[in-house]
């Protein structure tokens, strides 16, 4: 008599497991940066093999496509769903939906570099049209709106939604989109019909180039890195911006990650000194954070490149250089909270964190974006901006 077999089972492969996958992707893209998570690390964290996750994603690049089109097609199909009757329902709805999500801002404007051309258009369309649909719900529920400043309050909005990206603070969920919503009605809401005054930057305007080999290497590795990203850069490509054998890039700099290091020592300073001069030339605590955001709005609007390398590329810095860079980060992010706190005390430091937070994203993605960054009257309009998500 031949011996029984046991009966082979299987476990059902769960029906959301694509979710999952985005989810922990997205998740390891935010916290460690793209380069520097492989498909075996997603598929891990999942509890799957590399193959398994291939089922669903053809590559590492499709995944991170994914995880940001699925965000922005959420937010259109609710946009079109809701109407534009009921604004502050509509921006409670996408409050529910970037609360989910803490990661879409810090995936779109530091990821977004590594796909390929043409996705990066495909995304850019789908977020215009999110911009669009939320700029007409402006147009129709804030009285006597222009188009243009219902299109720089959609971005302040969205810049106001996709801020807890940028840090982690942990809050409930539920309070987490109040807050979110709460602080993007006030936004949405804010008085843009100031005095004008000259654009911060035109397109086209180069400026003079400076007289030291050494800056001039510092200047335009800070816009290719800004544009390109500090991993899809060369040292070829700098000295080539600069019209330098490649050779004359190392009697300056011993290495790629030793000029990144210099470019983000000198995005420090400067901030490091508007906000001392705000400290040193108020009287209260209101007026010092004002001042404060006067001072990084100005630096904004004319280092725009050399802010989105200090927002973006501190995770190629060397582990010990980024630890410091990013304890100077803390300090400075850390007065601007000791400021609010004092401004307003009936905030817990939760909610002082979270719109402080808000307020320097609406700086950083309007200054990175070159239509709003040409504005005119555009220093003045994001500094409403900003005071409504301070203050409400």
């Amino acid at each position: 008599m031949r011996p029984s077999r046991a009966r082979l089972t299987s476990t059902p492969r769960p029906r959301n497991r694509r979710a999952q996958i985005l989810v922990a992707a997205s998740a390891l893209f935010s916290e460690r940066g793209y380069h520097n998570v492989g498909t075996e690390d997603i598929a891990s964290s999942v509890g799957i093999t590399a193959g398994a996750l291939y089922r669903h994603f053809r590559s590492k690049q499709e995944l991170l496509a994914c995880t940001v089109a699925e965000s922005f097609d959420q937010a259109g199909e609710l946009l079109i769903s809701r109407g534009i009757d009921d604004l502050p329902a509509l921006l409670h709805g996408l409050a529910e939906t970037a609360g989910t999500r803490r990661d879409l801002g810090v995936l779109w404007n530091r990821e977004i570099r590594h796909l390929a051309p043409e996705r990066q258009a495909s995304l850019r369309d789908r977020l215009h049209e999110v911009v669009s649909r939320l700029s007409a719900a402006l147009g129709h529920s804030v009285p006597g709106v222009g188009a243009a400043d219902a299109e720089l309050l959609a971005w302040c909005t969205l810049a106001v939604l996709t801020s807890p990206g940028y840090h982690r603070t942990e809050i409930l969920p539920g309070r987490l989109i109040d807050l979110l919503a709460t602080m993007a009605v006030a936004v949405s809401a804010a008085p843009l019909n100031s005095a004008a005054e000259p654009a911060a930057d035109l397109p086209g305007r180069g400026g003079m180039a400076p007289a030291s080999r050494r800056e001039a290497l510092l200047g335009a590795a800070t816009r290719l890195f800004g544009a390109k990203g500090y991993q899809a850069v060369t040292m070829d490509e700098i000295a080539a911006a600069v019209q330098v054998h490649s050779a004359s890039v190392y009697r300056h700099f011993d290495t790629k990650a030793d000029l990144l290091a210099a470019v983000i020592d000198r995005g420090a300073e400067p901030l490091q000194l508007g906000l001392s001069q705000a400290l040193f030339s108020a009287d209260t605590s209101q007026e010092a954070l004002d001042a404060a955001v006067d001072a990084y709005i100005a630096f904004a609007m004319i280092h725009h490149d050399l802010l989105a390398v200090l927002t973006c590329e501190v995770l190629s810095l060397p582990p010990a250089r980024r630890h410091a860079v990013r304890s100077a980060q803390h300090d400075y992010v850390g007065q601007w909270f000791q400021l609010l706190q004092e401004s307003r005390p009936e905030l817990d430091d939760t909610e002082v964190r979270f719109r402080v937070h808000a307020a320097l994203t609406i700086v950083n993605d309007v200054s990175r974006t070159v239509r709003l960054r040409c504005m005119p009257n555009v220093q003045e309009r994001v500094r409403l901006a900003t005071r409504r998500a301070l203050y409400g």
